[in-house]
C-alpha cells in the first residue's frame, strides 16, 4: 500500500494546473481540437461509438472521455484518485461543450468493488493497469469483468514491455514492479503475460500497437477484450 499512497501523490502532482495552464483553454476550439487531444491518433475509439454507458477508468486528463462523447456516446463515467486530474476533465469537458455527458469524479482504491454488476457497456482505462502493483491490477481486470455487461468491449491501453532485467541496472526492480526515484513507475509484463491474466475473465479479440507523438517505433500497446 506504500507503493500505492506514493502513486496517487505522484500522478495528482503531475496533473496539477498552473493558473497560466487553466487559461489556455480559453483558446479551445470546441468543434476540431477534440481530434487532436489524444497522446495517439492510433488509438481507436470509436469502438466504443455505439455505447450508451462507458466507464473511463484512470481518466487522467480525460482526453479518452472527450472523444468518445464527441464520437457520440452517451454517457462516460470518468474516474481517478487524482483529483487534479479531475478538475482538469472536468475543464475539458466544459471547454468542449460535453459536460452533459462526462460524470468526473474522484475515486480511492475501494471504488470499482462497489460499482454494481452489469452496469456498463463499455470500460476503457490507458495507463493504469502497467504502473500499479502487480496484485492491484489483477483486482482491477477482474472487477472490470464484473461490472461490464456480456458481450461489452473492454480496451486496456498500456506502455510498452521493457525487460525489468535490464532495468535493474540503473533502477531498483522488483520482480516486474521498476521504480524511480523511489515510485513504481512500471509494471513492465509481456504481451504473452497479460493476455494470459486477461483470458481467464475476457475474450481477447486483438492487440494493437501504437507510439505517442515524438517515438519512433508502435511499441506501445493497447488490448482489446470482450466479455
Amino acid at each position: 500500500m506504500d507503493d500505492y499512497k506514493k502513486l496517487v501523490e505522484f500522478w495528482n502532482n503531475s496533473f496539477k494546473l498552473s493558473e497560466d495552464d487553466k487559461k489556455e483553454f480559453d483558446n479551445i476550439d470546441s468543434d476540431n481540437d477534440w481530434k487532436e487531444i489524444a497522446p495517439s491518433k492510433q488509438i481507436d475509439l470509436s469502438i466504443f461509438k455505439d455505447c450508451n454507458n462507458v466507464l473511463d477508468y484512470g481518466c487522467g486528463t480525460g482526453w479518452a472521455s472527450i472523444i468518445m462523447a464527441k464520437l457520440g456516446v452517451e454517457h462516460i463515467t470518468a474516474v481517478d484518485v487524482s483529483e487534479n486530474s479531475i478538475e482538469f476533465t472536468n475543464l475539458y469537458a466544459d471547454k468542449f461543450n460535453v459536460s452533459d455527458k462526462i460524470e468526473a469524479k474522484p475515486i480511492d482504491s475501494e471504488w470499482l468493488s462497489k460499482e454494481d454488476s452489469d452496469k456498463y457497456d463499455g470500460f476503457f482505462s490507458s495507463n493504469v493497469i502497467d504502473v500499479i502493483p502487480l496484485d492491484m491490477a489483477k483486482e482491477i481486470i477482474k472487477e472490470a469483468s464484473r461490472i461490464v455487461k456480456k458481450g461489452s468491449i473492454v480496451v486496456f491501453s498500456m506502455n510498452y514491455y521493457i525487460d525489468p532485467n535490464v532495468m535493474a541496472k540503473a533502477y531498483k526492480v522488483e520482480g516486474t514492479h521498476i521504480y524511480i526515484d523511489g515510485v513504481l513507475r512500471l509494471n513492465s509484463l509481456t504481451d504473452s503475460e497479460w493476455k494470459n491474466i486477461f483470458s481467464e475473465y475476457f475474450e481477447v479479440v486483438d492487440t494493437k500497437y501504437f507510439r505517442w507523438a515524438g517515438e519512433e517505433s508502435d511499441k506501445r500497446r493497447y488490448f482489446i477484450l470482450k466479455k
